[in-house]
Parts: C-alpha cells; structure tokens; sequence
C-alpha cells in the first residue's frame, strides 16, 4: 500500500474505505511511520469475510467426490485391483501401488508379471451378467459392484472381461477369414467362367 500512494494508485485506498483525508495524511508517512502504523492494524482493521455460497457448494462437492474417489480406490485394493487397472482408473504407476498396497497391509498377490487363474465357467458368466448389468454406474464403481456381486475378485472381474474380448477379437478375425476366403473363391469363379466363354 506504502507504493501505492507514493505512485498515486489510490483506487485499492478508496476500496478499502479510506477517505480522502485519510489518505492524504497517509501519503505523507514515511516507511517507518508506516511500520509503526502496521503494528497497531488490528485497532482499526476489520477483515470482512464475504462467503461465495455457490462456489462454496462446489467445492463441498468436490472435497465430497474426492473423499469417495479416496474410498473406492481404497476398496479396490482391498478386494484385489491388479495395478494395471488402477493405472488406466488413476493413472498410477507401479509405485504408487505398491506404496498403497503397503499402507492397507494387503498381501503382495501375483507380483509385477504374475497371472491370476481363469475363473471357472460358472464364475465367469455370472462376472458378465452382473457387469452388464452394471453398465450405468462409474468405470471404477463398475468393477468394485461386479465384483462384490459376483463375490470375486476386481482381479478376476478383469480377467473375465479379457477372456471376452480375446473370444470377440477371435470370432472377428474367423469372419473376417470367412468374408475374404468367399471373396476370392468368387473371383477365382468369376475367372474361370470369363476364360470358359471367350475359348468358345
């Protein structure tokens, strides 16, 4: 504020209150009248605190959202989130998820590379049914609900769902084979029947 008058900016004075008298006799303080001055602020300043009801809201609501974010991805650990999916939820890196599994006191199950087993047949369609299901709810909601549904593992959830889509990548490519092999087999026809009619 001391700058300020000594350059004639008198627009934050005059939006704190001052006026013009005042402000005169404080453009003629020197700095150490002006650091005596400071220590007996709280005599005649009062900070007038003006609360910003709808951004207060949002952030309650952000602060809310974290707290919940905190807690599913605490109870994906728990009920066994392998750490690529918790890479491609929150963009962990392996440390990360290592220093986490640590905190909750969780076994180190299947380390770095490891696999876990393929749910049996029974397992894995009751993991699709409940995660089909589940379709409108959170990515990150989605594998914790389906697996609690379906009583397994958010490990085991995941590998479910990786079987599948290794079986649909599987059925596209065999009609993908199917559609080029009739294709050619269609060509191969169609020249044999060119070549017939132009011997006769």
């Amino acid at each position: 504020m001391t700058q300020q008058f000594h350059e004639a900016d008198y627009e934050c004075a005059l939006r704190l209150g001052l006026d013009w008298d005042e402000i005169r006799v404080l453009e003629e303080l020197s700095l150490l009248d002006f650091h005596v001055l400071t220590t007996l602020s709280p005599h005649f300043i009062r900070i007038d605190i003006q609360i910003d009801h709808a951004q207060l809201d949002l952030a309650l609501r952000r602060v809310v959202d974290h707290k919940r974010s905190q807690e599913i991805q605490q109870r994906l650990l728990v009920h066994g989130a392998p750490r690529h999916l918790m890479s491609r939820l929150y963009g962990w890196i392996p440390q990360q998820y290592r220093s986490q599994r640590r905190m909750l006191h969780l076994d180190e199950e299947f380390p770095n590379s490891g696999r876990p087993p393929n749910p049996t047949l029974t397992e894995e369609e009751t993991i699709l049914t409940h995660w089909d299901h589940l379709a409108d709810l959170d990515l990150a909601e989605r594998y914790l609900e389906t697996a609690l549904a379906a009583k397994v593992s958010v490990r085991q959830v995941c590998r479910a769902l990786s079987l599948r889509e290794e079986r649909e990548r599987e059925a596209l490519g065999a009609t993908a084979s199917v559609r080029l092999h009739g294709v050619a087999s269609g060509a191969h026809s169609q020249s044999i029947s060119s070549m017939t009619n132009r011997s006769r």
